[in-house]
């Protein structure tokens, strides 16, 4: 049986090593996560970041890859530390949503139009070592 895949969003150039801790978490859960790929960025602080893993810098053809392993996921989670959610990862929202795909995410989303689509990551990760989306709902 093949493992679950699914694509992580979130913002590269705020949070990226928290990224990579979220994709550890669901690696060693047992699932494929499908982006982002490599382990580091090789121009931190830049306003796009490319990763040591992508095989050129045209953003349109990286955002349609991460499409493209969108279709192949069964879920999307995304890490909106702080609340924040930048404009690619909205725009990735969306794709998710038009698939069907579930998301979770980690800290409770406050626009009425997204979040009635979402559910909170640790409903089904209770172990995720986060402030919990679910306690912020709760309040």
């Amino acid at each position: 049986m093949s493992a679950l895949k699914l694509v992580i969003s979130g913002s590269y150039r705020k949070h990226l090593s928290e990224l990579y801790a979220l994709k550890s978490f669901l690696t060693a859960k047992g699932f494929e996560v499908l982006s982002p790929s490599g382990e580091r960025a090789v121009n931190p602080g830049e306003e796009f970041v490319i990763l040591n893993s992508d095989p050129l810098e045209d953003p349109r053809i990286l955002q349609d890859s991460i499409f493209a392993k969108m279709r192949q996921a069964s879920f999307q989670v995304v890490l909106n530390k702080d609340g924040y959610l930048g404009k690619a990862s909205i725009l990735e929202i969306g794709y998710a949503i038009s698939l069907g795909l579930q998301v979770l995410t980690i800290e409770r989303i406050e626009d009425p139009n997204i979040a009635a689509y979402t559910r909170c990551f640790d409903e089904v990760f209770p172990d995720w070592k986060h402030e919990n989306c679910t306690r912020q709902r709760a309040s």
